[in-house]
């Protein structure tokens, strides 16, 4: 069995690929993404992340990249190719809005929970929420 009759094909992968000769590096090794195109009933890989048009078809697995920029994006790929990514993860104001729903939600929770004092004062303090009336590390009321 090859590679390629393993992957699963709805989702894409990222994969060393070849410069074409008329590239700045045409010896450099870049990062493309490697996706299948029902149209074609075949795997294909696209431009390299740095922007650069690439030779079709991937290098063997393992292959060193050489190219700086595709290494450099190459993070920021590979999490949002990574199944279950949402595109809002990477939003800072959805973030922020998630995070204040969060502490709303562990502020009910603590207010709920009288019995563990000293604990909820640590998480309110680490979330920033006001911990007055709650009991600090030391033992004394804060």
């Amino acid at each position: 069995m090859t590679e390629t009759t393993e992957l699963d094909k709805t989702r894409r992968y990222l994969r060393p690929v070849r410069a074409t000769p008329i590239a700045d590096d045409p010896d450099g090794v870049h990062l493309s993404v490697y996706s299948w195109l029902p149209m074609f009933d075949a795997w294909a890989t696209g431009m390299g992340l740095c922007g650069e048009s690439m030779m079709q078809g991937p290098l063997p697995e393992g292959t060193e990249v050489t190219c700086p920029s595709c290494l450099a994006y190459w993070p920021k790929y590979e999490r949002m190719l990574a199944p279950g990514y949402r595109p809002e993860d990477d939003d800072p104001e959805v973030l922020r809005a998630r995070l204040e729903r969060i502490r709303a939600e562990v502020k009910l929770l603590c207010d709920c929970c009288g019995d563990n004092r000293e604990r909820m004062g640590r998480i309110r303090a680490e979330l920033g929420l006001d911990t007055e009336g709650y009991f600090s590390e030391d033992g004394e009321e804060s």
